[in-house]
């Protein structure tokens, strides 16, 4: 499960008032407080995006609309079922895909079969009001053509009525029109007589419906891709990771600093450079992360350059736990393949079994089961608790957790999963897990995030054990299906949300912990971890 709707279950999803990413020191004994993590680049998508102000997006589109209702429409006649693309067609995950095929142009055909495989298995979809969705797809296609200075005069949204055939014929005739005044030879438009550049903003178009949605659950698959991160994939950069977990640009307005390095990976440019975790970044290219209290995106965004960038940065950094700054040159590069994610499994205290994973991949429930299992044959003292540390477990497969809290409690509902007409399906603990009989306490951060969460709030709710850390990332709208488009991509989206298993709401709240330990640069830099220090302590009273 991967940020961005409030809705509850038994509302309407985005009708016409909503607008549619060891060596250090250790403590307590025998656990390393910072272990090597995969890079994490800020999700493209922000729980902040969620609690935008919906109603705002929807006056704006109801005040253009007002606005342009003088320019006439393209001609065109309202679509029947019948004059649709065919429907797109949902994705079992399991299975593999199919062999990448030549691709396929994305085309205003494809734009149609979007936005009706929106308005059939969104949840809410029935009751989606149209007009913001192509307001945002028509505002993501003038976006491309300005970026490319290809802005047109005849590239204004056409009225809208609220009735989608109509408004869909009025926003296609205007879209082709569009794409037809294209240039198909020039600089701007590349050899391939603007195919490339008209599927650019056919592209542009879809992401824009989806964004609309403002559901951290709903996004764009590109062809021949799964969706999700692929383990061993290459990946390029400094080597860093950030104590920020969304975009800069969202996150600004409310991050007061300081920023600093959560983890350096081996064999990276930061790790060659002598970079540690817990290192403050001060400036960057002699430009300051803060200016007057408030973040400079731009600064933040040096640190994460894209491939094939190889512009060197200069980074401004001070070690807390010596009090020294220095200035350290970096050069983008090619970093490792991360790694298949894993189970890190440590005995704290001598009896307590200190389990971290980054991820509910399949069969990590039994890979943490197995982990416990090995940490009490390595010891004569028998295990008297469990640390399940998911702080940075940017989710997976919520069945996992499921079958993980089946070890702590039978008989009990995680959290449900409801349809916009409040229909809900519970998701229960799987039973049929031997029960451990051990205390457990949690430690989370704002880097938990979708299974991740349901996990966290399955053990608040069922009074499993106590939370240790920070609020989770509230990124949980709900379990997103993938639906397969006739231009070999696919867009993933929620046909139903995450209630807790007290009936509240968890998407775009988070979990709060029982015990606020946040895990800051000077404990970074000097090998603590608050949280861990505070678990075993309630483990051993």
């Amino acid at each position: 499960m991967n940020r961005k709707s409030n809705d509850t279950p038994s509302g309407p999803a985005l009708a016409a008032d909503t607008p549619a990413t060891r060596n250090a020191p250790e403590t307590p004994a025998g656990r390393p407080t910072h272990r090597p993590s995969p890079h994490r680049r800020p999700g493209l998508t922000s729980k902040r995006r969620m609690l935008a102000a919906t109603g705002a997006a929807v006056l704006a589109g109801s005040v253009l609309v007002t606005r342009i209702t003088a320019f006439a429409d393209p001609p065109a006649t309202a679509t029947t079922a019948a004059d649709r693309p065919a429907a797109c067609e949902r994705q079992n995950p399991a299975q593999p895909q199919p062999p990448t095929q030549e691709p396929v142009p994305t085309s205003v055909s494809t734009v149609e079969q979007a936005y009706y495989c929106i308005f059939g298995n969104y949840y809410g979809g029935s009751r989606l009001d149209d007009r913001p969705l192509l307001q945002y797809a028509f505002q993501a296609v003038v976006k491309e053509l300005r970026k490319r200075g290809l802005d047109q005069p005849d590239a204004v949204l056409p009225a809208l009525t609220g009735d989608r055939g109509e408004d869909w014929s009025r926003f296609a005739g205007r879209l082709q029109t569009v794409l037809s005044a294209l240039p198909v030879s020039s600089p701007a438009v590349g050899s391939d007589g603007g195919q490339t550049l008209r599927s650019s903003l056919a592209l542009a178009a879809i992401q824009g419906m989806l964004a609309a949605l403002h559901d951290n659950h709903a996004g764009y698959v590109s062809p021949g891709t799964t969706g999700s991160p692929t383990a061993g994939a290459p990946t390029w950069g400094l080597g860093i990771s950030l104590n920020m977990t969304s975009p800069p640009a969202e996150t600004a307005p409310d991050f007061t600093g300081p920023l600093f390095l959560t983890a350096v990976g081996s064999g990276t440019p930061a790790a060659a450079a002598g970079l540690k975790p817990g290192d403050v970044v001060e400036s960057v290219d002699g430009v300051p992360v803060f200016t007057g209290g408030k973040l400079n995106p731009g600064v933040v965004d040096l640190l994460h350059p894209a491939y094939p960038q190889r512009t060197s940065v200069t980074i401004t950094l001070r070690r807390p736990v010596t009090g020294r700054t220095r200035h350290v040159r970096l050069v983008p590069g090619a970093l490792p393949s991360q790694p298949q994610p894993q189970v890190d499994a440590h005995l704290i205290n001598g009896s307590i079994a200190d389990i971290r994973f980054t991820a509910f991949y399949p069969g990590v429930a039994e890979d943490v089961l197995k982990a416990v299992a090995g940490l009490q044959a390595t010891t004569p003292t028998k295990i008297t608790g469990v640390v399940l540390d998911v702080r940075g477990n940017h989710g997976g497969v919520a069945q996992e957790g499921n079958v993980l809290l089946g070890a702590f409690v039978h008989g009990a509902t995680v959290v449900s999963f409801c349809d916009a007409d409040g229909a809900c399906v519970p998701q229960r603990v799987d039973d049929s897990t031997p029960l451990l009989h051990l205390p457990l306490v949690t430690l989370t951060d704002d880097g938990c995030a979708s299974a991740c969460e349901v996990f966290a709030t399955g053990v608040k709710d069922l009074d499993l054990g106590a939370l240790i850390g920070t609020r989770t990332a509230g990124v949980n709208a709900g379990p997103a299906l993938l639906y397969a488009l006739n231009d070999g991509s696919m867009i993933r989206m929620p046909s139903q949300h995450v209630i807790g298993a007290n009936g509240e709401l968890i998407d775009g709240v988070g979990v709060p912990p029982d015990h606020y330990a946040p895990l800051t640069a000077a404990d970074l830099s000097a090998g603590r971890d608050p949280a861990l220090i505070k678990a075993a302590s309630l483990l051993t009273q």
